[in-house]
C-alpha cells in the first residue's frame, strides 16, 4: 500500500501532458489567428478596430499557452523530478502555483477588457464589464499579497524547514 501511495504522484503525468497538449493547441490557434489577421490587414485598413481586436485575440492565445506551459513544467518539477528550466518557471508548492496562475489570469482579463472596449457599442455595458474585471483582479491581487505574507511569516517561524520536492525523494533513496 505504501508503494502505491508513494508512486501515485506519477498520476500527475496525465495532467502535465494534457496541459502541454492544451498549450500546443493554444499556440497553433494563436498562430493561425495571427496569420489570418495579417492577411486581413493587408487587404483592409490596418488601423481598423477589427484588426486590433483580432491582434488582442492572438495575444490572448499566446498568454494562455504560456501559462499552460509554466503550470505543466511546475507540476512536473513538484511531482516527478528536476528539469533544466529557468527558476522563474518553477514553484515550491501548490500555493505558489495558484499564485503564478493568477498572475497570468490578470493580463488575460486585461486583454479581454481591451477587446470589449474596442468592440462595445454600449458604454454602460462596458462600465459593468470593467468593474467586474477590476473586482476579480483586485481579489486575485489581495489573494497573492496575503499568500506571500503568510509564506514569509511561516518561513520566519521555521527557517530550518525546507519543502520536499520530487527530486529530493530520489536523492534520499
Amino acid at each position: 500500500m505504501k508503494w502505491l501511495l508513494e508512486n501515485s504522484r506519477y498520476l500527475s503525468i496525465i495532467g502535465i501532458l494534457s496541459l502541454l497538449l492544451g498549450a500546443l493547441a493554444a499556440l497553433v490557434q494563436g498562430a493561425y489567428k495571427l496569420y489570418r489577421t495579417i492577411e486581413t490587414a493587408i487587404h483592409e485598413d490596418p488601423k481598423s478596430d477589427s484588426t486590433l481586436v483580432a491582434l488582442f485575440g492572438c495575444l490572448d492565445n499566446f498568454l494562455v499557452a504560456t501559462a499552460l506551459i509554466v503550470i505543466s513544467v511546475s507540476l512536473y518539477e513538484l511531482f516527478i523530478g528536476r528539469l533544466e528550466v529557468p527558476d522563474w518557471m518553477l514553484v515550491r508548492n501548490l500555493e505558489e502555483l495558484k499564485a503564478k496562475f493568477s498572475y497570468v489570469v490578470i493580463p488575460v482579463m486585461a486583454v479581454k477588457f481591451v477587446q470589449n472596449v474596442l468592440e462595445s457599442k454600449n458604454a454602460l455595458e462596458t462600465l459593468y464589464y470593467g468593474a467586474g474585471v477590476a473586482l476579480v483582479i483586485a481579489s486575485l491581487t489581495a489573494f497573492n499579497y496575503v499568500s506571500e505574507k503568510e509564506r514569509e511569516a511561516e518561513y520566519e517561524r521555521h527557517p530550518e524547514e525546507e519543502e520536499t520536492r520530487a527530486a529530493d525523494l530520489k536523492n534520499n533513496n
